[in-house]
């Protein structure tokens, strides 16, 4: 063969492999597999609203695993690149991101029975495994530099427990370091991998960090895990603790039983069909609580509690049948949107056809195309909507004077730079929120009593069952120590951390708002605390040596006994 036949052949082979390989670096998007193969067979690829192309992977043909149709996609994302604000699922499908490996999955999973029958438990999705497979494979292929603790605390906190195992046992990550929150933050560290877990419920991510060792200790105060975990409403609930951990949380977990409450009189229809116990299995707070108090005891545990008659009685007037009768929005003439939930859509359902009065919801009266299924009124309202529920306070919801101050009282100053998420809500006996789950979130009931269910984020839930008979599922599907209950009265502030399932019963016509906080607003908070704390230590090593001793009881509590100049 010539020299020139030579350099022919040579590019006829060569040639069609850069191009091959030149095809995927412009793309910019590794294919993920999506089974136990490591050898990728590209399925299909789909165009984003970005003009790149991202290669869907099924396992080969004999692997084991069938492929029918898949819901969601994983794959890699180029350096620096972030994810789409956007894409072309319309919303149903959730972005979970570890470093830059991606995964899109349902937002919402109807359970088989569909939503009026059934709930969409997270823990029990089948989808899961295709989740997990996707990461598992995907942070190999990430650079050495990029696999640290900030990615073993997201994964634990998305319930990802064989990638925490594997960053981990094969990465040699520590659980107990705390990674920074970033630079927006002030690189205030964060919480770790180990709080997270019990943060989250994730009881099995806890077991493949800590092993069996609830002595271990895993914050500045010296609390344990095993303190962290007999507090009361710890999301690590007595079952998985004995059954993990060996750990016999049953007592320190039992709740407060009290008499039987009344409804108190607002003027407005305080009829009830439903028994209403006081039972809390959760902390109810009486006098007030300090900001540090909410952030070492409830905020860094993630645990749910109640403010008892935090809100002025001005507020609680303001809601009153008497002066919703000298408003036009709010009066009782007026008519409303009202369905079978708060927001019917989310779970395939509709609204009643028909609007109803105020009055008319007040009374129960039932939708012709739904009987026997109490109707709710939910809203996010308006600046217009807002003044005129709360006049007193001339537009500052967060007014020093008012009930919603325990917001920036907690979290920091101008929480309304933040866009945080505000609903209000109104309904017969008998109504309610259907269980479903969302960012954390403060909740005042101005009229009725509302009875809560609760599930930590690990046993979060969906449905579109009626409020009553979604907390009897609860109770049928989940062992009784997973859930908690607690009931709110007028005043009440109850507080819900972040992806707490939740549903509610009203008792009576109950009034009531919330106000949803986001994740900057979150983290911010955190970073200021830490700020706060770290200058009044440096006040405190700058002054006189003092003598500090501080006693942790076994719920975690902490409490100055004595302080004593050196």
């Amino acid at each position: 063969m010539s020299p020139v036949q030579r350099i022919v052949a040579c590019c006829v082979l060569v040639v069609p492999l850069v191009a091959y390989f030149a095809y995927f670096q412009v793309l910019g998007v590794k294919s993920i597999e999506r089974g136990a193969s490591s050898e990728l067979v590209p399925l299909e690829d789909r165009r984003s609203e970005r003009g790149k192309k991202k290669l869907r992977a099924a396992p080969r043909a004999g692997s084991g695993d069938s492929v029918t149709e898949f819901t969601s996609e994983c794959f890699l994302l180029d350096y620096g690149e972030k994810p789409p604000k956007k894409d072309d699922s319309k919303g149903k499908l959730d972005k979970h991101t570890l470093g830059r490996c991606r995964h899109l999955y349902p937002v919402a999973v109807p359970p088989r029975e569909g939503y009026l029958k059934g709930i969409d438990f997270f823990h029990l999705r089948e989808s899961h495994k295709e989740r997990d497979q996707c990461f598992l494979y995907c942070i190999d292929q990430l650079d050495e530099d990029e696999i640290d603790t900030a990615l073993l605390v997201q994964a634990v906190k998305m319930g990802l427990t064989k990638v925490v195992r594997k960053l981990t046992k094969k990465y040699g990550l520590d659980p107990l370091h705390h990674p920074s929150l970033g630079p927006d933050y002030g690189n205030k560290p964060g919480f770790n991998a180990v709080q997270e877990a019990i943060r989250g419920g994730h009881i099995e991510s806890l077991k493949s960090l800590i092993g069996s060792n609830t002595d271990l200790v895993i914050d500045s105060l010296g609390r344990t895990v095993g303190d962290y975990l007999r507090m009361r409403g710890s999301a690590i609930r007595p079952k998985d603790a004995m059954k993990f951990l060996s750990l016999d949380t049953t007592l320190d977990q039992k709740g407060v039983s009290g008499s039987n409450v009344r409804v108190p009189d607002t003027g407005w229809n305080r009829t009830s069909k439903n028994k209403v116990s006081d039972q809390c299995d959760i902390d109810v707070i009486v006098g007030g609580m300090s900001r540090e108090t909410f952030y070492n005891d409830y905020f860094m545990p993630g645990r749910p509690f109640v403010l008892r008659g935090m809100t002025p009685k001005t507020e609680l007037g303001a809601f009153s049948k008497h002066r919703w009768s000298t408003t036009d929005r709010f009066h009782p003439n007026t008519k409303v949107s009202v369905g079978p939930t708060a927001y019917p859509s989310s779970t395939g359902q509709k609204h009643c056809k028909g609007d109803m009065t105020i009055a008319q919801l007040e009374n129960a009266t039932e939708c012709p195309e739904m009987p026997g299924v109490p109707m709710v009124h939910a809203r996010h309202p308006k600046e217009e909507d807002l003044k005129e529920l709360y006049p007193m306070y001339n537009g500052n919801l967060y007014d020093r004077n008012g009930g919603w101050r325990e917001v920036e009282h907690f979290f920091g100053p101008k929480p309304w730079e933040y866009h945080l998420g505000w609903q209000v809500f109104f309904g017969g006996d008998g109504s309610g929120a259907a269980l479903h789950w969302h960012n954390a979130a403060f909740n005042i009931l101005y009229s009725g009593i509302k009875q809560w269910k609760m599930t930590p984020p690990r046993y979060r839930g969906r449905t579109g069952m009626p409020a009553k008979m979604a907390t009897e599922k609860v109770e049928e599907e989940l062992d009784e120590s997973i859930s908690v209950v607690c009931t709110q009265r007028p005043g009440d502030i109850a507080y819900i951390p972040d992806y707490w399932g939740h549903n509610t019963l009203n008792s009576g016509f109950a009034i009531g708002a919330a106000v949803i906080l986001t994740d900057d607003y979150q983290m911010t908070a955190d970073a200021n605390h830490q700020m706060t704390a770290d200058a009044n230590h440096q006040v405190t090593a700058d002054a006189n040596p003092r003598i500090l001793f501080v006693h942790i009881n076994k719920n975690g509590g902490t409490s100055v006994i004595r302080m004593l100049q050196n």
